[in-house]
């Protein structure tokens, strides 16, 4: 009897339940959703939107282009949109049913380089005050007073990577210089890893005529030219020459010669860091997005972003979007912006290659299902995917009606309808989406960069005027706001149906179903489950989507589909060619299955680039639940890891069905032994921790 007793503790002990006055359910958290999942995002080039006020299309100065930077048959110039413009078409924003508006950077800039102009703001040599060209700081206000009255966030466009193009290099020695020939130097002649002091008080002193590989120089008239005053000081840049966009020379390099700013010195992180807290506090701002943010030092991100969010939490914005331009399509790089290095959110640049694959060719549903899986990758105790921005294109690649035109045997009513289901894809998907500006009007445009940055207002560039339009004819000399586009209509249907439908922005996502050029997802909020499904091919699919709410009839409440029907966990349906449809469940949805949990063996999943390990539980069922991941270093206290909302499904290496967040096991010290344990949580609110399991880092 003695023996059975006490076989019965120790099975008691490995249940997870050791001690009566440790209740593990209570580390269950809900899955983090982030403000961004309820953002709608308008993206504006301000030079480029609205024209209000003429007299200060020449910044307040005369003469050639060369020096005022405005010429608006020239598209590599100013054309004359402004603050004043902006503030005046907010109405029209808001119409379209955005609750955000992300404008490039405003900051002064160098007016012109080489045979282009800065419209686009990434010049910048005063980064206290606007630039003449966009208004005055009275105009900022407004503009962002105005957006306030109507419920509308301000997110500015900002830069810390570089400035304008002000250093030269003694001897015009522009190549990149590695640092493992040609060594940073303190101003005594010693050698050093800038890597190794990055923003760190001991960082080494520098002197311009002996730290760097080719001695940095500036013209008399240049040399206060920038502001803030850190700005003017040489020894804050990189000088190592140009960047080749690899290997160090990513991070050290000078952007397309943009002068690389030195931000692993703790001068330049303070100097950064007081720039853009100072806008909140002065301008009333209410988010950042940051370029070039890959090419600058983690160090900087943890810890300016945190110093940023403190002011902005201090002047009483709870919420303060912040995400950075990461221009890499691989969630295993991407992912470490916001799990290690402090970022609330960054630009999905993964969703857009499948969102315009899928859209403009009705294949790659396959690559939904991959990146949707590796959502779990951003998963921590407080990050997850549902708080990155998601878009179809941008002023940098091109637009979404360039890439659909790749398509190349569509018709024009065709076009559009792929136009309307990239849109679709954007808004009912997770994560919070931006719209590029004119895309609402069947802009194309011929490539990036400049040929993606058309005006709204009349354009006097020549070939813009008879540039195709789809779901519309040429614009000719007519100004964009005089025409309508149905477009507009599919955009802000889909806004109206989503803030109708919560789930639709921030509710869990469950992959359901990719074949054929057909793909679905459920969305699931407080007991309300909708089934979306979208075709991209060009004939009709016959599809038969599982589902979750049991026995229950459904209602389409967006897109097209016919012949519904439904049995105890499926959906019947038939969908067009080139369209989408949405689904909502008649019923509420409620628990099906009894409760169990099963806290798989941790394992090392080597798919990813840092060799994270798995944690995965199973929960018998098709209900939804929320399931907790936790570990604890023997003593000490439980660590929540992150929450999981939804099963992987096809995932390489692994059951479909499982729940899954993943372990940074280089943020312990080899062999470290951990315990772990899993809590489900299901849709009535019913707990339960799993038996606990071991892992030797």
């Amino acid at each position: 009897m003695k023996k059975l007793i006490a076989l019965g503790l120790v099975a008691l002990m490995l249940s997870g339940y050791a001690s009566s006055a440790e209740d593990l359910t209570s580390l269950a958290r809900p899955t983090v959703r982030g403000g961004a999942s309820n953002s709608q995002i308008y993206f504006v080039m301000t030079d480029r939107f609205f024209n209000g006020d003429t007299s200060n299309d020449e910044g307040g100065l005369t003469g050639f282009p060369a020096v005022t930077g405005y010429d608006p048959t020239d598209y590599g110039y100013f054309h004359g949109g402004d603050l004043k413009g902006l503030t005046e078409k907010l109405d029209y924003i808001q119409g379209l049913g955005f609750n955000s508006i992300w404008i490039t950077p405003p900051v002064k800039q160098k007016y012109v380089q080489g045979d282009s102009a800065a419209y686009h703001g990434y010049w910048g040599l005063d980064f206290t005050t606007i630039d003449p060209h966009l208004g005055t700081e009275a105009d900022f206000k407004n503009f962002v007073t105005e957006a306030h009255k109507r419920n509308i966030k301000v997110i500015v466009d900002i830069v810390v990577n570089h400035t304008a193009d002000v250093i030269k290099y003694r001897g015009d020695v522009y190549s990149y210089s590695s640092m493992s020939e040609y060594p940073y130097k303190d101003c005594n002649g010693k050698k050093f890893d800038p890597a190794k002091y990055a923003g760190k008080a001991n960082f080494p002193k520098l002197c311009a005529n002996k730290s760097f590989p080719v001695p940095p120089i500036v013209s008399d008239k240049n040399k206060n030219i920038k502001a803030p005053a850190f700005l003017n000081d040489l020894t804050n840049y990189h000088n190592r020459g140009d960047s080749t966009f690899s290997g160090e020379s990513s991070t050290f390099g000078d952007f397309f010669g943009l002068d690389d700013v030195f931000t692993e010195k703790p001068a330049v992180v303070a100097g950064w860091t007081k720039v853009w807290q100072d806008w909140i506090t002065r301008f009333d701002i209410d988010g950042y997005r940051i370029d070039t943010a890959k090419h600058v030092n983690p160090e900087f991100w943890q810890a300016f972003i945190p110093a940023v969010l403190k002011t902005a939490k201090a002047a009483g914005k709870s919420y303060f979007p912040i995400y950075g331009e990461v221009w890499d399509t691989d969630p295993n790089y991407t992912a470490k912006f916001v799990t290690d290095y402090k970022f609330p959110g960054i630009l999905d640049f993964a969703f857009q290659a499948a969102a315009s694959k899928y859209a403009t060719y009705g294949n790659g549903e396959l690559d939904f299902v991959d990146i949707f899986n590796q959502d779990d990758l951003y998963t921590t105790a407080t990050t997850s995917a549902y708080g990155l921005t998601t878009f179809l294109d941008n002023h940098d690649m091109g637009r979404i009606g360039m890439f659909l035109q790749g398509n190349t045997d569509a018709t024009a009513d065709q076009l559009l309808q792929r136009d309307q289901l990239a849109h679709a894809i954007l808004f009912l998907l997770r994560g919070g989406p931006a719209v590029y500006y004119g895309d609402e009007k069947g802009m194309t445009g011929t490539g990036g960069d400049k040929a993606a940055r058309q005006d709204m207002f009349a354009t006097q560039v020549v070939d813009w005027q008879s540039e195709v339009r789809i779901g519309g004819s040429p614009i000719g000399t007519k100004s964009a706001f005089d025409t309508t586009n149905p477009l507009e209509k599919t955009i802000s249907d889909l806004q109206a149906l989503t803030k109708a439908n919560p789930a639709l922005r921030s509710g869990t996502q469950q992959l359901r179903y990719a074949k054929n050029g057909a793909f679905a997802v459920s969305r699931y909020l407080d007991k309300q489950e909708y089934l979306v499904a979208f075709n991209g091919r060009d004939d009709e699919a016959n599809l038969n989507l599982p589902v979750s709410t049991k026995d229950s009839k459904w209602s389409l409440i967006s897109g097209n589909a016919s012949e519904i029907s439904a049995s105890a966990n499926q959906v019947s349906l038939k969908l067009p060619a080139r369209s989408w449809m949405v689904l909502k469940a008649d019923n509420q949805f409620a628990p099906t299955s009894k409760l169990t949990i099963t806290l798989n063996k941790p394992v090392i999943d080597i798919r990813t680039s840092e060799n994270y390990v798995a944690l995965t539980a199973a929960v018998p069922g098709n209900d939804f639940n929320e399931v907790t991941f936790a570990v604890r270093e023997k003593g000490k206290a439980w660590q929540i890891v992150g929450t999981s909302d939804r099963r992987i499904l096809r995932a390489t290496g692994f059951k479909d069905g499982l729940y899954r967040v993943y372990l940074h096991q280089d943020k312990y010290k080899k062999g470290t032994k951990l315990e772990v344990v899993a809590i489900a949580v299901n849709a009535n609110g019913e707990k339960l921790a799993s038996s606990l399991q071991s892992y030797s880092v």
